[in-house]
């Protein structure tokens, strides 16, 4: 299936707003014996000591693989009329060796297309990349991009350690700006979080947006996107704070005399190269900042599902007072800009 084929309109929900959610996870056997195996070499505990015990986690583990009976319906409840699906966490970045992850890629993205070739009015999707091998991580991505018309690719913080601000990854940036899709860098946890929160085990997830606003503002500072003017970074949790920080990341991010210099000021990077989601639980005012940094044309609905729920997004929106016009953007038409998934989108 082309990219051109997999063209959505999304229809009106049971309220009479077409909505599409752009950070809705999955899971099968094959990633949960990657998440063991990641859980293992970290560390890191799957919940912490206060969150849910284990039926409500085997609840969440069963919504996560099921696509077709309570997500759904639960997606009906909130009048979402498509779900932009992706691997959850660590997905492919928790492979260790380059060929086991190539292959791991390829089978996940399989798998997801199917499931989208069995739901094409109600799923689009990410790829999963193995960047373990950046050159095999750009094949795939045109791979998933025009033959099963996935939407762009979402990224699990890093990979063994490394960062998307290196230069072995430009291969990677190069094939996004050229496929013309978003590259959604998703959170994670750091390498040193075990060791800075280890007298404050609950802040770990805590920290994972500011893990992911620090690799994001690597990315700008080693040039990508004056290499690649037209490639798309996107964030969620209303751009890991990034939106509310633009001044400061202005006047506090020096340059060592042997860095690159760049073109332009880091936030107009922020402003040009970077969209943003609402995945997370977040307060109207915290819109409302992220809109006034960043515009309503760069702001796109997320529920984080099944680790959010679809309806606390939608109440966001809701609750936060916007014009008509501005919701439908959230809700919808961002979307079928930024992601091609509507056919109202021109190249």
């Amino acid at each position: 299936m082309s990219s051109t084929e997999s063209q959505i309109e999304p229809q009106p929900g049971p309220d009479g707003m077409n909505r599409i959610c752009v950070e809705e996870h999955w899971t099968n056997s094959d990633l949960e014996d990657i998440l063991q195996a990641h859980r293992q070499k970290t560390g890191l505990p799957l919940f912490q000591k206060a969150g849910p015990g284990p039926a409500a986690l085997a609840d969440l583990k069963a919504r996560e693989q099921d696509f077709e009976q309570h997500r759904l319906a639960r997606m009906d409840a909130a009048g979402v009329a498509v779900q932009v699906l992706a691997t959850g966490f660590p997905g492919i970045q928790g492979v260790q060796k380059a060929n086991d992850a190539v292959s791991a890629a390829r089978k996940a993205n399989d798998f997801q297309a199917e499931i989208i070739n069995r739901f094409p009015d109600r799923y689009a999707g990410f790829a999963a990349l193995p960047l373990q091998n950046p050159r095999a991580a750009a094949d795939e991505l045109e791979r998933t991009v025009t033959q099963l018309g996935f939407k762009g690719s979402m990224i699990h913080g890093h990979t063994n350690g490394e960062y998307l601000d290196e230069r072995k990854f430009q291969v990677v940036w190069e094939r996004t700006e050229v496929l013309g899709v978003p590259l959604y860098l998703h959170i994670a946890e750091s390498l040193w979080s075990s060791r800075i929160y280890a007298n404050h085990p609950g802040l770990k997830r805590w920290s994972w947006g500011a893990e992911t606003a620090n690799h994001a503002l690597k990315i700008i500072f080693s040039g990508v996107f004056d290499d690649f003017p037209g490639a798309t970074l996107m964030l969620g949790h209303l751009g890991e704070a990034l939106p509310f920080l633009l001044g400061r990341i202005d006047q506090k991010t020096s340059v060592p005399p042997t860095a690159r210099k760049l073109k332009k000021e880091p936030s107009e990077y922020i402003k040009e190269n970077i969209i943003v989601t609402t995945s997370g639980k977040y307060r109207p005012e915290a819109l409302l900042c992220t809109i006034s940094a960043l515009g309503a044309d760069r702001v796109l609905l997320a529920a984080d599902y099944p680790h959010g729920d679809m309806q606390d997004a939608v109440k966001l929106v809701e609750n936060t007072p916007l014009s008509d016009a501005d919701k439908e953007k959230i809700y919808f038409r961002n979307a079928m800009h930024w992601l091609k998934t509507g056919k109202d989108h021109t190249a």
